[in-house]
């Protein structure tokens, strides 16, 4: 999942070249309603960059990946997406989007959670595919929903509250 298109959106690896996007990301306090950490400082921002950076000779699956996404017309940052707590002993994923508040309801975390849910299914050769959303965030729960995702158990334990769990079974 380095650099991938999709019908409207190109994603790449988070770097510090957008930096500033990912600050705006994480620290918006609309944005971060439904996030499990709160809003970010530019330190963090960077740790964040830093969390996901990834060799392009890495060969073997990370546990995690994070890309950026970008309108491939206007090139404007549209949010990120990628996926955390790889377990290919059990062939299980969580995944993760958010798509900034400009361009919500415009599609775009479809776009990008279908071109996801490929990429863990064929790229990583899983069978299960967890998201944890916020349960008053209808408008991802409907999205996942959209996508065969159902609720389920919690997939992990976590410490963020609250959080539903659902999966998408291959």
């Amino acid at each position: 999942m380095m650099h991938r298109e999709s019908e409207r959106l190109c994603y790449r690896p988070l770097s510090f070249d957008i930096l500033e996007n990912i600050y705006h990301q994480f620290s918006d306090d609309e944005m971060c309603k439904y996030y499990s950490e709160p809003a970010c400082t530019m330190d963090e921002a960077k740790e964040i960059i830093e969390h996901y950076s990834v060799s392009s000779g890495d060969s073997k699956p990370l546990s995690y990946f994070r890309a950026a996404m970008f309108d491939k017309v206007t090139k404007q940052f549209i949010g990120t997406v990628g996926y955390h707590f790889l377990d290919l002993s059990k062939k299980q994923v969580e995944i993760g989007y958010d798509v900034w508040k400009t361009f919500w309801g415009q599609g775009y975390g479809s776009e990008a959670v279908e071109m996801l849910i490929n990429d863990c299914f064929n790229e990583l050769a899983i069978d299960q595919i967890y998201a944890l959303v916020h349960p008053e965030n209808l408008a991802s729960i409907g999205l996942l929903e959209k996508f065969e995702f159902v609720k389920c158990d919690p997939c992990r334990p976590f410490e963020e509250e609250p959080q539903i769990c659902l999966k998408r079974i291959r």
